[in-house]
Formats: structure tokens, sequence, C-alpha cells
């Protein structure tokens, strides 16, 4: 055992189980999300993701040529849906709902990318005999002319003019900004300056037609409105003439609005109201006099308190009320000054009530004038109103005659003055429209840069290869790695060997002397692992039997199984090396037979040391007769547990294979069954099989074949 002694730790670690896992289930994510596997899949599957990749730079490169570089110059247009109110009432109202401005704008926009604007632009500039607005000859409009041809469906003569339009109006393109009155007017050229010359252009065409609309619609409304004046005055002056005859011969006199009779009893009227307030007035200042003439108070009245002669006597009589209670308090009552104060105070009452008598007189006779003016004026008025009635009828007639001339010479005038307004308009532009943003020449092309579509059609590619690789991956269900099978198993730390050498175990390997065995090798430490670990799982075994399988890797179980005993072999084991496989491959390269009959010895459970053949290695090898009876597989296993090797490799046949076989993997007493799973050639499908064909009750040991021991 010296072999696996001296051998290297950093060659021991691909072979075991990975540490802290257990050989039983784990739970892991499906292999194409780890980016180890999908990294395995590009290297195993590099055709399939470079051919998309190929074609996407194949289409992004025929792309750019079929469309060439185009650049996209734009110009601003600020449309003011209030125009210019130049006179007094314009042809467009100026003030409008947001609503109706925004909906006048839209219609704008399309007026500014409608074929009458772009026509212009294309005669303006000839573009009928611009190659760029002709169509190009591409390599599909050649194509489509072919088959056209072929066909027989080939298109009449197109005008040039029709062309240049048609092309114009796919590389215009407008649209309003948010929030706001702006058009954003956008041109496409394959030339910079053009495209800037062609968006200024239209900008500038669809303004001076825009100018000349409103010039032509107030031109038509004029004319229309002057063709309706002649008539309009013969209906004005038939109507005057026909009110004025009626008025001669009714004899009403009097205003336009007013005849002379109604003139007076409007008079009157007011004169009577005011006769009448003023009877009133002079009634209601007679009863306030004659009311302080017996109630003896000179205060309450106004007439009175406001008479100058009584407030001149009201006051001579406070002095000498004051000289009197003077002479009272400091002479006495019978002293002739208080005497004469007394006889002085007598007089002014008296004089004072004279004065409030005559001022009572007066009142009573304004009221008695007032109330006779206002019977008067009652009278008179109704003697007009009775000569009023009479003019009634006629007067009615007159006032319907005068409305309807009222109203011809209204709408006369109307239109006289629209007419005249409109004829100014004519040479007037009131559209407050006008560019805010001329068009310059753009800088760069439209669309990506060439590197980044490069690198966008790179992208994809490497998307679809990828894709398409991990999809035909999926449907090939191939094992391809310990991390997949262990995935797909729901197992951890499954055993795994690397790729075995291209000469290993083969006929002359078998046949060689192993004094000088590889040690260091890293598929020969790998195999010494495996067969140390399955000693360890078996202790105590003698001798140890392990039956090697597979589910559909007939090479990769016979490489196993030799490589198992040439590893023993190495170290000086006593190793037989059993072929049970149907093909018998180990036996046809060893080109030798048993020397004695392996049915005979089996049915007389004689030891099977007559039948092996000794390799100068000191390998026994077992060959697989031509004929092995089904009933002498379990003598067969009977024979093996009574060898006296250290262990004994069986390589059986495929699962399902044979019945020699099924026997020995369904012998309890051999506890030690590999399967081998090669993780390039074995399928998943085979492996499900393999399993479900062994059954749940025995637990084959699976073995990772051709694997990558750095994952």
């Amino acid at each position: 055992m010296t072999m696996v002694e001296n051998v290297r730790n950093g060659l021991l670690v691909g072979a075991a189980p990975r540490e802290g896992r257990e050989y039983g289930e784990g739970v892991r994510e499906p292999w194409f999300l780890d980016p180890r596997e999908i990294l395995r899949t590009m290297r195993l599957r590099w055709f399939t993701v470079l051919l998309p990749v190929l074609l996407c730079l194949g289409l992004a490169a025929a792309w750019m040529h079929l469309n060439p570089p185009l650049y996209a110059a734009s110009t601003q247009i600020l449309i003011d849906p209030r125009g210019l109110q130049v006179v007094k009432d314009g042809l467009t109202p100026p003030d409008q709902a947001s609503d109706a401005s925004l909906l006048l704008v839209d219609s704008q926009l399309r007026v500014l990318t409608s074929d009458d604007v772009l026509g212009r632009v294309v005669d303006r500039f000839d573009l009928a005999k611009d190659p760029e607005f002709q169509g190009r000859e591409t390599l599909i409009g050649a194509a489509k002319a072919l088959i056209a041809r072929f066909t027989g469906r080939t298109d009449p003569a197109v005008d040039p003019r029709l062309t240049a339009l048609r092309i114009l109006r796919d590389r215009v393109g407008a649209r309003r900004l948010e929030r706001s009155f702006v058009l954003e007017l956008g041109v496409t050229s394959d030339d910079r300056e053009k495209a800037a010359r062609l968006a200024t252009g239209i900008a500038e065409t669809y303004l001076a037609r825009d100018a000349a609309t409103r010039s032509e619609t107030t031109r038509r409304a004029g004319e229309a409105i002057e063709s309706r004046l002649a008539q309009l005055r013969d209906d004005l002056r038939k109507a005057e003439d026909k009110a004025q005859a009626f008025r001669a011969k009714h004899n009403l006199v009097g205003t336009r609005s007013q005849l002379v009779s109604e003139q007076q009893l409007t008079q009157l009227s007011e004169q009577l109201g005011a006769a009448r307030a003023k009877a009133l007035e002079a009634g209601a200042r007679m009863r306030q006099v004659e009311g302080v003439i017996s109630g003896g108070r000179f205060d309450s009245a106004n007439e009175i308190v406001t008479n100058p002669t009584i407030t001149s006597l009201r006051s001579q009589l406070a002095g000498v009320e004051r000289l009197r209670a003077d002479a009272e308090e400091t002479l006495g009552k019978r002293h002739p000054s208080y005497m004469a104060a007394v006889v002085q105070e007598k007089a002014l009452r008296a004089a004072i009530e004279a004065e409030i008598r005559r001022i009572a007189a007066a009142s009573r006779n304004d009221f008695e004038a007032a109330q006779a003016s206002a019977k008067v004026l009652g009278t008179t008025l109704e003697r007009r109103k009775a000569e009023a009635l009479k003019v009634g009828d006629d007067f009615v007639q007159l006032r319907e005659l005068e409305r309807q001339a009222d109203a011809s010479r209204s709408v006369y005038q109307a239109f006289l003055v629209r007419a005249r307004e409109l004829q100014e308009q004519q040479r007037l532009d009131t559209s407050a429209s006008r560019i805010i943003s001329q068009a310059s020449p753009p800088e760069k092309r439209i669309g990506p840069p060439t590197p980044v579509l490069v690198a966008a059609a790179l992208v994809a590619g490497l998307g679809l290869g990828l894709v398409g690789a991990l999809a035909l991956e999926l449907l090939a269900g191939r094992v391809r790695s310990r991390r997949r099978l262990e995935g797909h198993l729901g197992r951890t730390g499954l055993d795994a060997l690397p790729r075995a050498p291209r000469k290993a175990a083969s006929a002359a390997t078998l046949k060689a002397d192993f004094g000088s065995t590889r040690g260091d090798v890293p598929y020969d430490v790998a195999v010494a692992r495996l067969r140390h670990r399955l000693a360890a799982a078996e202790p105590g075994a003698k001798p140890l039997v392990v039956l090697v399988t597979a589910g559909d890797d007939r090479i990769g179980k016979s490489v196993l199984a030799r490589s198992l005993a040439l590893s023993a072999a190495a170290d000086r084991e006593r190793v037989v090396l059993v072929d049970a496989d149907p093909k018998g491959g180990l036996t046809r390269d060893l080109g030798a037979a048993a020397p004695r009959d392996l049915a005979g010895l089996l049915r007389s459970r004689t030891p099977l040391g007559d039948a092996l053949v000794t390799l100068p290695s000191g390998l026994r090898v077992l060959p697989r007769p031509a004929d092995l009876p089904r009933d002498l597989a379990g003598n067969l296993a009977d024979a093996l547990l009574r060898s006296d090797a250290d262990l004994v490799v069986v390589d059986l046949g495929l699962v399902g294979g044979d019945v020699v076989t099924e026997r020995l993997i369904a012998e309890e007493r051999i506890p030690m069954l590999l399967l081998a799973v090669s993780a390039r050639r074995s399928r998943f499908s085979a492996v499900d099989r393999a399993l479900k064909a062994i059954g749940p009750g025995r637990r084959a040991r699976v073995v990772v074949t051709d694997a990558d021991l750095r994952e």
C-alpha cells in the first residue's frame, strides 16, 4: 500500500467526496443555473454558441449596408391660437377655451404635414430629381423587381413628383410638445445640410401657406359681404319710405322715437306728480304749524324754529327773562325794574304768537294753492289721454314700420363696416405663429452607433447561442459532470474519477509488469482512493467482491473494473478480475481462454483457481466462456465469495443486458455494487433506467467517470 501513502495530498482530493458532505440525499439547484455548468456547456457546444453570434453579426452588417446613415434635423413652431387683433373684430375669435385651443393646434399639426404643404416643398427644392427621394436601388428592391419581372406584375410608370412626395411624407414627423402650443417638426435625410434645409423649408412653407390661406379666406368673405350690400341698401330705402309715407298720411307728428301727444302726456304726468307732492308737503306744514298753535310748543315745528323773526324775538325774550329774574332776586317784585321787565316779557310773547299765526295762515294758503294746481293738471291730463287714444292704433303700425326700417339699417351698417374691415385685413397678416427654433445640421446620425450595434448583435448572438446550447444540452440529457448528476439524483458526494489515460487498462497494460507503477498519475491516485474507500465501507470482508456495471457506458465500466484490479495488483494484493460481460471485452483483449471449463467447475463447486489466467503482474483474470448457463449465476457468486483473493472485481454487463448480470446484481451476499456513469457518454435516462432496474432494495454506489476533478 506504499503507493497511496506516498501520494501527494493535492492529488487525493479529487477522488474523495466533497468535504462536509455525506453520501446521501441532498437538494441541489438545476445545473443550468450554475455558472460553471454554463461555461462547460459553452466549451462543449462552442459551435452552437458561435453560429448565432456570426448570424447576428451578419444581420447587423447587412442592416448597416441596406440602411445608410440618416440624420434628423428639427425645428419648432409656436402656434398662437389667439392671433393678432389688428382691427376691432378679427375673423377668428381672439379668446377660446383651452380645449378648443388644443384642438386648433392639433389641426395645424395635420396641416403642417399635409400633402399641400409637402407638395410645395417638393416643388421648391426640386425633390423630383433628387436620387434620395426617388428611391435608391437596394438589394431588397432589386429582388422585388426581379420577382415582379418574372411573375409579369411590373408596376406602371410612377410620377417622380408623387414618389418624392411619398418618400418625403415618410421622412417627416411632427408632434405637439406636452403642455404647450409648440409644434416640433423633424425631417430625416442622408445629408445633414439637406435635412436642415428641408425642415426649415417645410416650416416656412407652412407659415406662408397659412398666411395666404387667411388672406384668401378674408377676401372671399369680403366679396360675399359686398355682394349683399346693394340689396341691403335697397331694402333699407324701401322700409324708410314706407314709414315716412304712413306718418304723413295719418298726420303723426313727433320725433323718431315719440309723438308730440306722447311727449305732452309724459310732461303732464310729471307735472301732476310734482303738484300732488307739493300739495302733500304744504298740507303737512300747515298741520304742523296748527299743532304748534294748539299745543303751545314753539320748538316742535321746523317752520317756526327756522323763522328768523321768531328766532330774534325769542332771543330778546330770553334776555328780558334774565333781567326779570335778577330784579326779582335783588330788588323784589315791587321794584319798578322788575315791573318793567314783566311788561316787556308779555309784549315779546304776544309778538311771537302773532308771528306764529301769520305763518299758519301762509301755510294754509300754500296748501290750498297746491291742491288747486294739482286738480287743474289732473283735468288736463285726462283730456290729453282721451286725445292720445284716438291715434294709438295708427302709432302702433308706425312703430312696426320704424322697427323694420331700423333692423334694415342695422344690418346694412354692420355689413358696410365689415366689408371695409375685410378689405383692409386682406393686406394684414394677423397670425402670431412663428418659428422659435431654426433647424441646424445635426451632429449625430439616427440610431445607435456602429460599435453599439455590433456590441448589441454580439450580445444577442451570445444570448441566443447560450440559450440554444443549453436547450440542446437539456434535450440531449447527457450527464456531463458530477454536479449535474448529483442534482439529478438528489445525492451529494458521489465518487468521481478523472478521464482515464488513452492506454489505461488496455490489453498491453493488463499484461505488463507492475514493478514501476505510475503512482503520481491523477487517474491512478483517484482509482486507489476509490478502492480504499470501498474497502473502508466493507471492513473485514475477505474477499472484497466488487460488482461493476453501467446503464449505457460499456467501455467506461470495463475501464473502471480493470483500473480497480490493476490498482490493487500494483499494491501487491491478490486480485481476481472476472469478465462477466456478455460481450466479453476483457476476454477478447487478452486473447486467452480459461484453462478449464468454467461451467464444469461451477457445477462441481470446485475453486476457480484452475480456470484463472495469471498475468505477469500477478493479476488473475477469469475469462468469460462462450456459453455460461443461466442457472450457474448463483454458483458463480459462491465461487467468488470462496476465493482466496483479497479483491475480486467483476466486470458485469449493462443493467438489463443478460440474466447472469441480473442474478449477480440481485445477489444480497455481495453488497458492493458500482454503477459507472460516464460524464461524457452517459445519459440521465439510462442512469434512471439502471437505478430503477436495480431497485430500491439494492443501494448502488454511483461512480462518475471522465469527470473534472476541479469542480
